[in-house]
Order: structure tokens, then sequence, then C-alpha cells
């Protein structure tokens, strides 16, 4: 357009940034770095770096011209190529490794034998591409779905499964660029739901989320090589978290435990499907946090202790009457909660809570504190709240649909909550293929 235009990045995040623009289409652009960091410092120090930089950022205005370098051709994602390797199972895992095909964990080999095998789990086309994977922009095709989901341990009775899940990763609501390069140690989590479970045998009951059931492990396994090998969420550079999890090789995968449900009616249902349909329900989320609880008799009581690890989780003192329904995110307020019932923590809550809407809308009351003990920066609550002052108690959420239930987990009373990344408004569910 000719308007010339300068962007200022701290010089951690300049590789990334540099990936974003070229994700974007954009074959140059213009970037000014300053130290690092930013945030939590005084305004004398932002203005000391800003007069630092600001003669770079005059000339780079003024003077800065973009290369003329050509847009690279996009390879053909299909067929994809293949190739003779001669050498042991270890030295297969080394050149992948040493290429970026996979991650530090060993892989299964994708021979061609294996990928074809594979594909005959689905219908399919193997040349639809179902995802341009952020934030590299790598596309995704059913046949890259089957090698993946070779190289994680998965089998051709699992595809239906593989694909809803890359489906549920690529709905826009999802926002992936977002939870694979923030700062923030993000989770991809996923939550089964219906007949699919025990027609995979799942393991819905103890260790449900960290077992050795060898189908979730595999699925947790190929959700991080779909983000790492095609998307390159790979730290230091698109991945920026500053500390990382053990998440970000296998992604956190609950069964629900529907025969211990009090309720008997599954998530699948709760979500709008049938109680035939298998899905699962997907968001990017911060580190979950458990609720230990063996002392409380009553469901009021264990629903109150629920609260306060609500109100304790990510963003809480950013999030006050956060709105599930917000179409943008603002100010970090998180829209939804994932409470992960244990089935004893169930069953107390279920005996004077035999509706379950009814008992997510007393937690959802329940999980208010005082406006002083908010951020008065970004807990604003609407004008339709009425009055208040820092004694007044505001509830986290608006809705009770913001409060999720989804039981899962063998014996023992303890139950986890797991809230989302900000940029995630409701949890994504796909149904699984029959």
């Amino acid at each position: 357009m000719g308007i010339p235009t300068v962007t200022i990045v701290t010089d951690p995040f300049l590789t990334l940034s540099r990936g974003t623009q070229k994700s974007q289409g954009l074959t140059d652009m213009c970037f000014v770095t300053v130290p690092h960091p930013l945030g939590m410092i005084s305004k004398a120090e932002v203005n000391a770096k800003v007069d630092a930089a600001f003669d770079d950022i005059v000339k780079a205005a003024t003077q800065w011209k973009p290369t003329k370098e050509k847009d690279s051709a996009q390879v053909k994602p299909y067929p994809a190529k293949t190739f003779k390797f001669s050498g042991t199972y270890a030295d297969v895992n080394e050149m992948f490794q040493k290429r970026k095909w996979s991650l530090s964990l060993p892989i299964v080999p994708p021979t061609v034998d294996k990928v074809q095998a594979m594909l005959k789990g689905t219908k399919r086309d193997p040349a639809e591409v179902l995802w341009v994977v952020p934030p590299r922009q790598g596309m995704l095709t059913v046949e890259l779905v089957a090698t993946l989901g070779v190289m994680a341990g998965a089998k051709p009775e699992h595809m239906p499964l593989l694909i809803a899940t890359v489906e549920a990763m690529a709905d826009p609501i999802a926002a992936w660029r977002g939870p694979t390069t923030t700062t923030a140690a993000t989770v991809p989590v996923f939550f089964i739901s219906g007949p699919i479970i025990e027609k995979l045998k799942l393991n819905p009951g103890t260790g449900t989320a960290g077992g050795e059931n060898p189908v979730t492990n595999a699925l947790g396994y190929f959700v991080n090589l779909v983000g790492d090998v095609v998307g390159g969420s790979v730290p230091p550079n698109f991945d920026k978290s500053t500390h990382g999890s053990s998440y970000d090789l296998v992604a956190m995968v609950f069964t629900e435990n529907t025969k211990e449900n009090p309720w008997k009616t599954s998530y699948a249902e709760e979500a709008g499907f049938k109680p035939t349909d298998s899905i699962v329900t997907h968001f990017s989320a911060y580190l979950g946090n458990a609720n230990i609880d063996h002392d409380s008799k009553t469901g009021q009581r264990l629903l109150t202790t629920l609260s306060t690890g609500l109100l304790g989780s990510a963003s809480g003192l950013a999030s006050c009457m956060a709105d599930y329904d917000a179409s943008y995110a603002i100010n970090n307020k998180v829209s939804f909660a994932f409470v992960v019932l244990c089935p004893e923590h169930a069953a107390t809550i279920a005996k004077d809570f035999p509706v379950q809407q009814d008992a997510r809308e007393f937690m959802r009351e329940t999980a208010a504190m005082p406006y002083k003990f908010y951020s008065q920066e970004t807990c604003v609550p609407p004008k339709d709240f009425g009055p208040y002052n820092e004694d007044t108690f505001i509830p986290r959420f608006k809705k009770t649909e913001s409060i999720k239930f989804f039981v899962s987990g063998g014996p023992g009373k303890q139950s986890q909550i797991w809230v989302p990344f900000p940029q995630n408004f409701k949890p994504v569910s796909k149904k699984i293929a029959d």
C-alpha cells in the first residue's frame, strides 16, 4: 500500500516473528529488535529502550526496502516421496531425529507397507488435506496422518480416532497457533467419550491419562508429531514456552468412565451428540491442578472445595464474570473449566445433586470471591451485574455452561480442574467415524 511499517520485537522473539511472517505468505518484513523484556519493568526502563532503538526505527521506516526474494514453490503434499534406507532400528531413529521428522522419542519406521495398511482403516482420500498446520503451515494429508500414526504406534483401526482428533485440533476455535507459540506451559488435552472406548479397549479407570493403554499413548504421541513435525512448534524457535512440559511429547488423553457416571448421561450427550456417538473433545489448557478431598461428605461441601481449586487455577485472578458465549478474548479471561471428576467425588456430588446441571450451577455460584482479590485491571463486571465494591463477591463465570463435568479415572478421592488457554472459548468436539 506504500505505507512504510516497522515491526518492533524483543530479541528472543525475532525467529518466531520471521517464521510467522513467512507462514502468512509475506516474503519480507522490516523488524527492529529491542532487548528483552518489556513487561514488568519501570516506565523509565521502557523509555530508555525506546530511546536506544529510536534511530534504528527511523532508519528502518525511511530507508528499508524489501528483498526481491521469490516465493518458494509449495511442495505437493501427495503422494509422499519414498526412499530406500539400510540400517538398524536405531539408525532409522537417528536419521529421523537429525532430519527433524520425529521428536526425541523413538518411532516405528513408517514403511510403505505399514502406511498402506493404516490407510485401510479409513475411507477418506489419502490425498485430502485435512489441515494446514500452524505456525509453519505444513500440509497434513490423510496419508501423512497414517504415516505419523504408524510412527506413534497406532494401528489401522485407530485411523477414525486420529482423523477426528486432527479435525478438533484444526477447528478455528482451538486457535492452535496461540497455544503452540506462547510462553505459557500450555498442554493439548483430549477427552474421549462414547462406545469407541469399549470398542478400542481404552482405559477409563485407574491411570486413565497416564497408564499403559497403547491406544491413548499412541494418540498423545501422534498429536505432538503433528504439532512439531508438521507444524514446527519446536523450542526455542516457534515454541516459546518458558518451561515447557513432558506433555509436549505425549499429550494428555482422558477417557470417560461412563459406568461410574452417577448421572448416567455421557459427556457426548451433554455436548449435544447422540448416545450412540463417539466423540473426541479438545482444547489447549494450562497445566491442570489437583483437587484432593478425602473428607467432604456432602455434595455441597465437595463442590465448595472444587470451586476453591477453580479460583486458584490459571488466570483465576484475571477472570471474573467470564462469558462462555463471548466471541473474542479480552484481558486473558478464561471462559470455561473442565472438571475431571473421579468416580468417588462424582458419586458424593450426585447424592445431593441428582441433576448434573444443578451441581454445575452451584459450583459456578460458589466459585466467587471479593472483588478486591481479582486483578483490578482485568476484572470488570458487566453493566448488568449491578453495584459492587471491593468486598462484593463476584463469580468467576457468568453462565452455568462454563462449568463442564467429565467423569474419569479409578478409586481415590482426587479430581482435576483444567482451564483453557485464553484464546479458547469453547471445547471443540468432533464425532469419530464409525
